[in-house]
């Protein structure tokens, strides 16, 4: 039997169901006693949830678009991974001076299983993409500093092939095998995404008994939740069981795409702080892979839009995981991914993540032009100020009342991703000029 747990006030179990799997119909009592026992004290133990992860948001890379035009990936090199494109990434990470900075995260999407489990029913790496095994790979990530993360899904099979004639299994009937499995292989990180069946159990059952599986190994694994809820209203609990949790759907290199995520991050309905963060999904920033195996980029966004959401994703302290070949550093990835500025912003736990300060009234309306803001634990302020119109250009006014400041409150100002004195000013900032899908990401003093 499988048994799912609902955590509730005061981490006591609301609901305890049990059903079939591989056609064993009874369980005996004493089984079905003690695994209530468990599931009980599971719940009371990751209702307030710190498992030693997740102190700032989590700064790192994710195969998922490296090789591949996501949104119109060739089956050739969609959703691929191997071990030695994996090793060179790690080596990238460390030569580029992202380790530097604090990203230390290189996670396999759903690209690294094989089609089967092994003979006893354990979860196994595709022996021709990982030949060396999930240990080894984690023991190199190790060696080198980095931590190491993979994907799975709360149902029977994931949501990609990879390429795979077969579906990949998924990890449902076996969360406490699989768990096991992770962290004796040595991960640091473990993505669970919504798909094939799940049995009719809700997401709040399946991801708070994964969560309990997860630390009763335990070895402190970093918890990603990948939908399964209701994007619009994310419910509590989800901070309850998980170290970040995917604030909308998909996020895919198309304005028209990015944006949503921009105004999810306005007013979440979870605030985000140590050990558990909004996420917006993986950045894109210099564009994914051209269906090819190079290190090449084929961008669909414009760097203007890169800037908006890097800006909007770092002030917001979502994690900052990034699905784009960094063996080849583009110039927008380098302005960007190695502004050591936004990544300290991004990394300010000690204050509370950014989020909607206002909505400037400009000509196209005021959800054409909101700001973002937040106070940082030095005492200074971060904001940006965005221009979400397709076709005109704006000047966006942010008050300072907006950031709980007097009108008469003088400060000055710089471009974050720039390090250019913006002056200063008293009473306001105006963001002068701001073409389509443009913003500017400033700092106060």
């Amino acid at each position: 039997c499988v048994c799912v747990c609902v955590g509730g006030k005061g981490g006591m179990a609301k609901t305890i169901k049990t059903i079939q799997k591989k056609k064993k119909k009874n369980c005996k009592m004493a089984r079905v006693l003690l695994l209530l026992l468990v599931v009980v004290l599971a719940c009371s133990a990751v209702h307030a949830y710190n498992n030693g992860m997740g102190l700032k948001p989590a700064l790192g890379w994710n195969t998922w678009c490296t090789l591949s035009d996501c949104a119109n990936g060739d089956p050739r090199f969609f959703d691929r991974c191997n071990e030695w494109e994996v090793k060179e990434i790690a080596e990238a990470m460390l030569s580029t001076g992202l380790h530097d900075l604090g990203f230390d995260h290189v996670n396999l999407d759903d690209c690294w299983g094989a089609t089967e489990r092994d003979a006893n029913g354990n979860i196994q790496p595709d022996p021709d993409r990982f030949p060396s095994g999930m240990k080894a790979m984690a023991d190199f990530m190790h060696s080198k500093g980095l931590k190491f993360g993979l994907y799975t899904s709360a149902g029977d099979n994931t949501c990609s092939s990879g390429g795979r004639p077969k579906p990949i299994p998924g990890s449902f009937g076996h969360y406490k095998e699989d768990t096991a499995t992770f962290a004796s292989w040595g991960m640091d990180y473990v993505k669970i995404d919504w798909c094939g069946n799940t049995h009719g159990f809700s997401s709040q059952e399946l991801h708070s008994n994964f969560s309990h599986y997860l630390n009763a190994t335990g070895r402190p694994i970093w918890l990603e939740l990948c939908r399964g809820y209701d994007e619009s209203n994310i419910p509590p609990y989800v901070a309850q069981v998980a170290n970040s949790w995917r604030i909308t759907g998909d996020h895919q290199d198309k304005w028209s795409n990015t944006v949503g995520i921009i105004k999810a991050f306005q007013a979440p309905t979870n605030d985000g702080q140590s050990y558990q963060w909004n996420y917006g999904d993986f950045l894109f920033t210099g564009g994914p892979g051209c269906n090819a195996n190079n290190s090449e980029h084929c961008p669909h966004s414009s760097d203007d839009e890169y800037r908006s959401s890097f800006s909007v994703w770092s002030l917001s302290s979502s994690p900052l995981i990034v699905a784009t070949d960094i063996r080849n550093m583009t110039a927008i990835m380098k302005e960007l991914l190695l502004n050591k500025e936004a990544i300290m912003i991004n990394q300010d736990y000690k204050s509370g993540s950014g989020k909607l300060v206002g909505k400037w009234h400009c000509s196209s309306g005021e959800d054409k032009c909101p700001v973002y803001g937040r106070k940082l634990s030095d005492g200074t302020y971060a904001a940006v100020l965005i221009n979400l119109d397709d076709s005109k250009t704006h000047d966006i006014t942010m008050p300072f009342t907006w950031l709980g400041l007097s009108s008469s409150t003088t400060l000055s100002a710089h471009n974050v991703l720039t390090g250019q004195s913006l002056g200063s000013a008293t009473g306001q900032f105006v963001a002068q000029g701001l073409q389509p899908h443009q913003s500017v990401f400033v700092r106060f003093q």
